[in-house]
C-alpha cells in the first residue's frame, strides 16, 4: 500500500479547514440552519483527524503527531481544525472588541 506524502496531506488539511471556515461564514449570513450544520462540522473535522493519522506514516511523523495532538484537542474543544481556529480567534477577539467599545457611546 502506497501512502500520501506529507505535501498531498497538508493540501487536503488547507483545504478542510477553507471549508470549515466558508461553512461557518454561510451560518452566519444565513445560508444553513444551525441543526444541519453542527454535524457537517464535526464530519469535516473527523476528516481532518483522518488525515492527521494517515500523516503518521510518513517521513515527518513528529510534524504529524502535534498535529494529530492540535486536532484532537480542536475537535473536544470547538470542533475546528487548527488551521481553521486562526480565522475564528481573531474574528471573535475583534467582535468583541467592537461590541465592548460600542457600548461606550
Amino acid at each position: 500500500m502506497r501512502y500520501p506524502t506529507s505535501n498531498v496531506l497538508i493540501a487536503v488539511v488547507v483545504l478542510l479547514s477553507l471549508l470549515l471556515v466558508l461553512l461557518m461564514e454561510a451560518v452566519g449570513l444565513g445560508a444553513f440552519s444551525p441543526l444541519w450544520i453542527r454535524p457537517i462540522i464535526r464530519v469535516i473535522c473527523a476528516a481532518n483527524l483522518l488525515v492527521a493519522l494517515a500523516g503518521l506514516g510518513t517521513s515527518r511523523t513528529t510534524a504529524w503527531i502535534n498535529y494529530l495532538l492540535l486536532s484532537i484537542t480542536a475537535y473536544v474543544m470547538a470542533s475546528a481544525t487548527p488551521i481553521a481556529a486562526l480565522w475564528i480567534i481573531p474574528k471573535n477577539m475583534f467582535f468583541a472588541v467592537t461590541y465592548a467599545f460600542s457600548n461606550l457611546w
